[in-house]
């Protein structure tokens, strides 16, 4: 009941269109979820786990999985860690999935420890920033235009509204639309009400696209913001397994 409240409420406040530039069907609360899954290694080489990924992926072929659109595997090598973003059609078939036979094996595995789960809600916005993942094109094979790497963004509000806050969404989204940034391919807008957490989740063709638009004035004005606090970043190589699990958008 919290939760479908929480939904309700992310309805109201990006359906806001209160001095807003953006017609109200690309500001309104997406039914997509995202799931971000986060794991590291114990007793276990890169090249095992590399080959269990290759076991596993089928799992996630478009199909498999009720209202699951598709997943990215994702690694930082220096870090340690890994994982997967996952997009789902709706709340119902994420929480399907995290209580299924399939997860609990992945969760259970003596190899893989310290998960951690996090999921967000999708800003309809996202559709003006090629981040909306059933409606993006995705790669059957590797490429130069594919995604290659991801960037997970996170951050709380201070002294800012909710409807403040999706109203600074609408105002800056057109900065994300395909072919504002060098090598972008899309970025999906997200948020946490029930968290306080909010971001982005960027996926771009390489890293120097990634490092510039990090270095960028657009960047470091988004940071500087003064309601906008706790930022934390995360930058992955996407797995190539992932064209199997419908994972990788392209250009």
């Amino acid at each position: 009941m919290k939760k479908s409240i929480l939904f309700c409420v992310m309805l109201l406040i990006f359906s806001c269109k209160e001095k807003s530039k953006t017609p109200i069907a690309d500001v309104n609360s997406s039914q997509t979820q995202v799931l971000v899954v986060k794991y590291e290694l114990q007793e276990m080489s890169l090249e095992s786990h590399a080959q269990l990924g290759s076991d596993v992926v089928a799992n996630f072929a478009p199909g498999k999985i009720k209202g699951l659109i598709g997943k990215t595997f994702i690694g930082n090598l220096e870090k340690g860690v890994f994982g997967g973003v996952y997009y789902f059609t709706d709340q119902v078939s994420l929480e399907a999935y995290l209580a299924s036979e399939l997860w609990e094996g992945i969760v259970a595995h003596p190899n893989l420890i310290n998960f951690k789960t996090t999921t967000f809600s999708v800003a309809s916005i996202s559709d003006t920033s090629n981040g909306i993942a059933e409606k993006r094109k995705m790669a059957t094979e590797e490429g130069d235009d594919i995604a290659k790497h991801l960037l997970v963004v996170n951050y709380e509000l201070q002294e800012m509204s909710l409807i403040e806050h999706a109203q600074l969404g609408s105002d800056v989204v057109a900065n994300f639309a395909p072919g504002k940034i060098k090598g972008l391919v899309g970025k999906t807008f997200i948020g946490n009400i029930e968290k306080g957490v909010f971001g982005g989740i960027y996926y771009f063709t390489d890293q120097d696209s990634l490092e510039a638009y990090l270095n960028s004035e657009l960047w470091k004005g988004i940071v500087a913001h003064p309601n906008l606090v706790s930022f934390k970043t995360e930058i992955y190589m996407i797995a190539p397994i992932s064209t199997i699990s419908n994972g990788i958008p392209m250009l």
